[in-house]
């Protein structure tokens, strides 16, 4: 065919150099194609009517055969970001997604074993005074809180620390500009009380001078947390109007240089559903380059009641659990887990299926919220209500879940 796309049909196959043809089309698949090739000196291609018969079920074919191939790499190796982005694009159906979970449920028990490590953790140890607070967010938006006093949280230590656990976090909020000195004084408390054999987890935002850190580091402080949620800078912006993204990262880089263990989180279904998957390789590949990541927990987006996002849907636990699993095949040195959302909504898997580990809660104590009914909450299992906070005790029941799913709890 000339560049001019004239068809000759009929044409006998010795008149075809006089043609000066660029290149021949057959509309059907005549014998000896290669041949023609060879004889002609120019390229001779063959188009059938019917070659789009089956073209999906190929195609389908082809990529489940690709999908397969990039899960058993990634049991060898850790995978690459096209490699991630492939996973999330094409995972989204039952049997897709039920095969990445297997992998990274395979990847975590070769890389990190089969223990998990019962937990505990202290919450409200601080206020959060971003103005204005986080539009996701369900904390700190009661009035008339306040955060634990020192006496309190060492109260929940010693009730933590009764139970056998050495482990546990103190989590509160964010005061920007803040050199630290107010978590750094809850610190010291805890170890001039005694409780030197244990290991502590600091979230509370990012703000901590290089000279906090240092100190945390020699009281035992094993990991400090800057929690991004997101790296998209517009989604943040959006997200999180009091907070600061370059701020979050300096702390996460201080974290790095203090020599203590790094930490952080991602809210699974906050970003636009045209950018959301872009965003979580985004995301996962970025905290990859801080030198002392140890951590990473997934939170699944909820509409609680009372914040400014109440009427967009909940991220599902499928998509929550995509994040766990592709995070797990990108970073399998790291412990991942679940956090908030995920007890929310039911159905889908939980963090664990999704090839999370290698931690357990089994204890969390907070301030008592003043819009809950305790006698009536009380009765739930686990909750216990006195001098103004909450002890959820659930010890029982998370080591019944992890040993029937042959796991090893430790303390």
């Amino acid at each position: 065919m000339p560049e001019t796309n004239v068809f000759f049909k009929g044409v006998d196959s010795e008149a075809i150099p006089d043609l000066a043809l660029d290149y021949i089309i057959s509309m059907s698949k005549p014998p000896h194609l290669s041949e023609y090739t060879d004889q002609l000196g120019i390229p001779v291609v063959s188009v059938s009517k019917d070659a789009l018969d089956g073209y999906a079920e190929e195609e389908e074919r082809k990529m489940d055969d690709e999908l397969i191939q990039v899960l058993e790499r990634a049991k060898e190796r850790p995978i690459g970001r096209e490699e991630a982005l492939f996973l999330f694009r094409h995972t989204e159906g039952d049997e897709e997604a039920a095969a990445l979970f297997a992998a990274a449920r395979a990847v975590r028990d070769k890389v990190k074993g089969r223990r998990i490590r019962m937990t505990g953790g202290i919450a409200s140890v601080l206020r959060c005074d971003l103005k204005p607070n986080c539009i996701y967010c369900p904390y700190w938006r009661e009035l008339g809180k306040d955060p634990l006093s020192i006496d309190e949280i060492l109260k929940a230590v010693e009730y933590i620390t009764s139970h056998g656990i050495r482990d546990f976090h103190l989590s509160g909020g964010t005061t920007l500009g803040s050199d630290g000195a107010d978590i750094l004084a809850i610190v010291r408390a805890i170890d001039k009380a005694g409780f030197h054999d244990v290991e502590i987890d600091v979230n509370c935002g990012a703000a901590m001078s290089l000279d906090t850190l240092l100190e945390l580091k020699e009281l035992r402080v094993k990991m400090v947390r800057s929690v991004f949620e997101t790296l998209n800078p517009k989604v943040f912006a959006r997200m999180k109007p009091g907070d600061s993204l370059e701020a979050k990262k300096r702390f996460a880089q201080d974290i790095c240089d203090a020599g203590i263990g790094f930490g952080t989180g991602i809210l699974a279904g906050l970003s636009p559903q045209e950018t959301k998957y872009e965003d979580y390789v985004d995301f996962l590949f970025q905290i990859k380059g801080y030198p002392r990541l140890k951590s990473l927990y997934v939170s699944k987006f909820y509409p609680f009641n009372g914040i400014l996002l109440k009427d967009r849907p909940a991220c599902s636990a499928r998509e929550a659990g995509r994040v766990v699993a592709v995070a797990r095949l990108v970073l399998p040195e790291i412990d991942i887990g679940g956090a908030q959302g995920w007890w929310a909504t039911k159905g889908g898997p939980t963090s664990l299926e999704a090839g999370g580990g290698n931690s357990a809660l089994g204890i969390h104590i907070d301030r008592t919220p003043g819009y809950i009914d305790t006698e009536k909450a009380a009765r739930e299992e686990g909750f216990e209500y006195r001098d103004g906070m909450e002890f959820r005790n659930t010890i029982a029941q998370v080591e019944q879940y992890y040993k029937e799913q042959g796991m090893e709890i430790y303390y």
